[in-house]
């Protein structure tokens, strides 16, 4: 009788545990989800003017030289 409600205690302790760490991970799934969407979107502070580098052509895009 003591083991059966021992063994039912310990069983529903690790139940318990590992529902908890679900939720747990969850929460930090979640934080790193909200905490990326509340970040400023990337930009690109360069300068690109067509100064920079040659003007493609549409024979030049084949990379064969004639």
């Amino acid at each position: 009788m003591v083991l059966t409600v021992l063994v039912i205690l310990i069983v529903g302790i690790l139940c318990l545990a590992l529902v908890g760490g679900g939720i747990f991970w969850f929460l930090i799934q979640a934080g790193v989800v909200v905490q990326k969407a509340i970040e400023p979107p990337t930009t690109d502070s360069r300068d690109y003017r067509l100064e920079q580098g040659h003007e493609v052509r549409g024979e030049d895009q084949s990379g064969i030289d004639m």
